[in-house]
């Protein structure tokens, strides 16, 4: 599963999807009933210069991930003791 974003056409209002990657290329309707494009590479919510544990530590709490990769590039073993 991954979060897409989809972008309003008419309200500039962004929504961001939790999809299967199978489903990424289907098109995406908002409550109104009209399409929005799809964003690609711009997470509105990412905080920057943050890890990702501190940006969003429920998510990371919740997918229980064995390694995280921090901004360095470095791989470490995921402590929820440590990280969060």
């Amino acid at each position: 599963m991954a979060i897409y974003l989809y972008k309003h056409p008419k309200t500039g209002e962004t929504f961001e999807i939790m999809r299967k990657m199978s489903e990424s290329d289907k098109p995406f309707f908002a409550p109104d009933g009209i399409k929005c494009e799809k964003i690609i590479g711009n997470f509105s919510g990412w905080k920057k210069n943050k890890e990702v544990y501190e940006a969003d530590g429920d998510l990371v709490k919740k997918t229980n991930p064995r390694y995280i990769r921090l901004q360095n590039g470095r791989k470490v073993r995921y402590d929820p003791t440590k990280h969060c």
